[in-house]
């Protein structure tokens, strides 16, 4: 007996194997006037959900607002201060930090410089 393809792509596991083909782009923000007018940008997050020690990556709004039902990945966004004083800062992406950690353990080893994007 055949397997007939298209009706197996309208099943469950059809719907995995599309999940899987999603190609990660990584991407850095460029934060604009308005971003600084705001105080802060979101970034946003995704890691292999079976493998706790695989690679964090960033990844923009688009690729993110495709994964994030997919099974596959762990996503986060985080809320990323860039004005302020240094210290403020600092202390507010820290706690951003450790918060978005939970889901992520390994963020913390990616986001180092919780200056960065300040002005």
């Amino acid at each position: 007996m055949a397997i007939d393809l298209a009706m197996y792509d309208k099943t469950k596991f059809g719907k995995l194997r599309e999940f899987k083909d999603i190609k990660i782009k990584t991407f850095s923000p460029e934060p604009d006037d308005s971003d600084y007018g705001r105080g802060y940008i979101t970034r946003y997050f995704i890691q292999s959900v079976n493998d706790v020690h695989s690679p964090v990556y960033e990844v923009s709004q688009f690729t993110y607002n495709r994964i994030n039902d997919n099974p596959f990945y762990i996503v986060q966004p985080l809320n990323w201060r860039i004005t302020g004083t240094k210290e403020d800062i600092k202390k507010s992406n820290s706690t951003s930090v450790k918060l978005a950690s939970v889901n992520i353990p390994n963020l913390k080893l990616y986001l180092l410089n919780y200056l960065q994007f300040s002005k």
